[in-house]
């Protein structure tokens, strides 16, 4: 039996979650949804999921401590992080390279293909 896939998706607008937890969903992953930053962590806690997709431009979201708190326990230390965002993809990319993010996925890309580019920070 496959093990569950789970991705928390972190984003404040409702008609992309709904958009990608389709996709995803399709391809096999179980999605948790958190429109707000707070709680977050215990979010993170509870649901256990392998992978967090994440607005790094919702409002409220402090970004650097929301990643120093995840990069700096153990308990979060497999926890794979994407960027899923309407910026631009060299900045992204930049952003990730800079701060020990896993990946990102434009919001400009294909969300047909998100629950395939997840797929890829699975071992086979």
């Amino acid at each position: 039996m496959e093990p569950t896939r789970k991705v928390m998706i972190l984003d404040d607008n409702i008609l992309d979650v709904m958009e990608v937890e389709e996709y995803l969903e399709e391809g096999g992953y179980q999605v948790v949804k958190l429109s707000s930053p707070n709680g977050v962590l215990s979010k993170i806690d509870y649901e256990q999921p392998e992978i967090l997709l994440l607005d790094m431009q919702m409002p409220r979201l402090n970004m650097e401590e929301l990643l120093e708190e995840l990069r700096g326990s153990v308990e979060y230390e497999d926890l794979v992080i994407v960027l899923f965002s309407d910026m631009e993809a060299e900045t992204m990319q930049q952003y990730c390279i800079n701060n020990d993010i896993n990946g990102y996925f434009c919001k400009s890309m294909d969300v047909t293909q998100i629950a395939d580019f997840l797929d890829n920070f699975y071992e086979i």
